[in-house]
């Protein structure tokens, strides 16, 4: 609805104008320092927007989907939520009520340097490899 944006105290550092979405959010970083909400949790009108301990978050989260089920409501599910998907779980979630993709969000959403160690590593081992080369050539080819 917006709201939030305009009951930031801070301003957004920029908002999308055809769906508008935010961006560049520091959660009230002073705020959360002195053991307040942020301002956009605090001034939401639906309680859409919730802080508050993770493991709580998602508790009333799988709650609200259970009910919207029970109402018949089948597409119902949380995005981001998950401890073990591909990111590890967010710092934040979301309770959509269609695929991700009609969000403008991937179906399944991974962090890309999660495969970091093994690239270092496969690159490391061309690198011996390519130097045990250039060493044979070398030496190998003056017998």
């Amino acid at each position: 609805c917006g709201y939030c944006i305009s009951a930031c105290p801070y301003g957004v550092i920029d908002q999308r104008k055809d769906d508008g979405r935010a961006w560049k959010c520091t959660l009230c970083y002073d705020r959360l320092g002195a053991g307040m909400t942020p301002a956009c949790a605090q001034a939401c009108p639906t309680e859409s927007i919730q802080y508050g301990p993770l493991d709580e978050l998602r508790e009333r989260a799988a709650e609200r989907v259970e009910t919207l089920h029970e109402r018949g409501v089948s597409e119902a599910r949380l995005y981001g939520h998950d401890p073990h998907d591909g990111v590890g779980g967010d710092g934040a979630f979301f309770l959509l009520l269609d695929e991700p993709e009609v969000y403008g969000l991937p179906p399944d959403p991974i962090v890309t340097t999660r495969d970091l160690p093994a690239m270092w590593k496969r690159a490391g081992l061309a690198a011996l490899a390519m130097t045990a080369a250039t060493v044979f050539a070398f030496v190998g080819g003056s017998s």
